[in-house]
């Protein structure tokens, strides 16, 4: 269907032939139940006019879980009611996993027989590719936006920073087809975001506003309030500090010109309105359709 919405200045924009996907990425899904409309989309996108291009896209799908961190990965439980959520909602369930480690893997081998047969799972590592194409051929594999990686830290000033290199994933079409990836996702290029939207090999979904800088392994707003030898080390107690509470970074005497945050063991950072405009623009196109918004504030 046409659909006109506004762009991130305020104007309108025209969707070519249909409005893109939305996905919706949550660690609980009942509490998209809960949501109203604007109100919702501004509090959760900190900003009024994407919060108005949102209340008039209907999410499609809904994506449980974390790419972050392996002490979010659904319980059955979890997965069982985001499910009903989900079918509530007219939605599709995607599954999303972190890089994992022979534990988790062991984690999703029970847990992924409880999705429905062709459901997305958004995987971050290529072992997590392998083990879900050898042993869960029925599922369908999303590229996530971990696995597709790029240079994308916005406090590293261009002209001094290899990162400056345009992003191309052309080169992974090869090992994407030979796993049998059908979509990739990935985060708003920081360089040349039109010419890199537009030379995806595969189906692409973004995400917005917020894209990933850097993640490790050490929670370090978990780990803050901790003394002795579990404080920001790795494999510290989780208490899922993450879903509560978020840093802005800032760096004295430094002119920063994007939000940075510390979510958890990650960074992420907000795009600006020229990235969000090249982003609509390669939706226009086609060449980009379905976009990933957060569920719950940052």
């Amino acid at each position: 269907m046409d659909s006109a919405v506004p762009d991130i200045a305020g104007m309108t924009r025209e969707v070519a032939v249909r409005a893109p996907e939305i996905a919706v990425s949550v660690v609980d899904a009942s509490s998209l139940i809960k949501t109203d409309g604007s109100t919702h989309w501004r509090r959760t996108l900190a900003d009024s006019a994407l919060g108005n291009l949102f209340e008039k896209l209907a999410p499609t799908h809904v994506y449980l879980g974390s790419e972050f961190c392996e002490h979010l990965i659904p319980a059955s439980r979890s997965l069982l009611n985001a499910l009903g959520v989900a079918t509530e909602l007219n939605c599709r369930l995607s599954l999303l996993t972190p890089i994992s480690a022979p534990a988790d893997l062991r984690t999703l081998g029970k847990l992924l027989p409880h999705l429905p047969d062709e459901s997305e799972v958004i995987v971050s590592d290529w072992g997590t590719a392998y083990f879900i194409r050898e042993h869960f051929p029925n599922l369908t594999l999303v590229a996530g936006r971990i696995l597709c990686r790029m240079g994308k830290d916005p406090r590293i000033p261009a002209a001094y920073s290899a990162l400056s290199a345009p992003f191309d994933a052309r080169p992974m079409k090869a090992m994407l087809a030979r796993l049998g990836f059908v979509r990739m996702e990935v985060d708003v290029p920081i360089f040349d975001s039109r010419r890199a939207l537009s030379s995806l090999p595969l189906p692409g979904s973004v995400h917005v506003p917020f894209a990933c800088v850097a993640k490790g392994r050490m929670c370090r707003i978990g780990s803050t309030a901790m003394r002795g030898v579990e404080r920001f080390a790795v494999g510290r107690r989780c208490r899922k500090e993450c879903l509560r509470v978020s840093a802005r970074l800032a760096r004295p005497h430094a002119d920063d010109q994007r939000q940075v945050f510390q979510l958890g063991n990650s960074i992420v950072s907000r795009v600006t309105d020229e990235m969000l405009t090249a982003v609509l623009d390669a939706v226009n196109s086609g060449s980009v359709s379905r976009l990933v918004v957060p569920g719950d504030p940052i």
